[in-house]
């Protein structure tokens, strides 16, 4: 997308992009340059809720601040799990980990887990090395440096092509690869809010729902 992300080597040992993924669609990607199975349109359609086809929204798709990577604050491009997952998993029940995405070659989506703690995530959060730094409408939580946007989610009921973006500002959320293994319509994903970190299963809109994607070397 001929951007810069910022990545680090953060405290639990993996390199980290320090941004939310910003891919817009009518980008292609190829193995060449991404991890996808095969070569892949990010698609351009209007946003609806819907599992079966890939969507994305980057009207929101700004910065506040410039500068170094985690004060930079975008919020990145909401995909639903289709398009998150390059078009290999557009179903609405589906226990297999995500092995392609839209992240770049050699990188992926970070993995979960339904015990508590976020897989990857895990060692990266110190509750005692916590910065709140809020900038405009968005806050961002700085744990170890590694910034996670506020940028909420978007939703929508219909094929009426409106939608709407919820909690922006005071939660974001970050998919991963793994399936919840009790309830596998729902994807696990990462919740960051001013007071907590925590994986959630995301049961109000299933794997049509828009979220962030943040991605770690693989």
């Amino acid at each position: 997308d001929n951007s810069v992300y910022y990545i680090q080597k953060l405290a639990d040992g993996n390199c980290w992009m320090l941004e939310s993924l910003r891919l817009v669609g009518g980008t292609t990607l190829t193995s060449a340059n991404s991890n996808v199975e095969t070569t892949y349109t990010i698609p351009t359609n209007a946003w609806y809720s819907t599992y079966t086809e890939g969507r994305v929204n980057s009207d929101y798709n700004t910065t506040t601040v410039t500068g170094y990577g985690p004060g930079r604050n975008y919020v990145g491009t909401y995909y639903n799990y289709c398009a998150a997952s390059a078009g290999t998993i557009c179903t609405s029940s589906n226990n297999q980990n995500d092995e392609f995405n839209v992240c770049p070659a050699n990188w992926t989506m970070p993995s979960s887990g339904e015990n508590g703690q976020y897989g990857r995530f895990t060692t990266i959060f110190d509750p005692t090395n916590t910065d709140i730094n809020p900038t405009g409408d968005l806050a961002t939580i700085y744990l170890y440096h590694l910034a996670m946007s506020f940028s909420g989610s978007i939703f929508s009921y219909s094929q009426s092509q409106q939608f709407e973006i919820r909690d922006r500002g005071w939660v974001g959320h970050f998919w991963s690869t793994t399936p919840m293994s009790l309830r596998n319509t729902d994807m696990l994903y990462l919740t960051a809010t001013a007071s907590a970190i925590y994986p959630r299963a995301n049961t109000s809109g299933g794997r049509s729902v828009g979220f962030a994607v943040r991605c770690i070397l693989q």
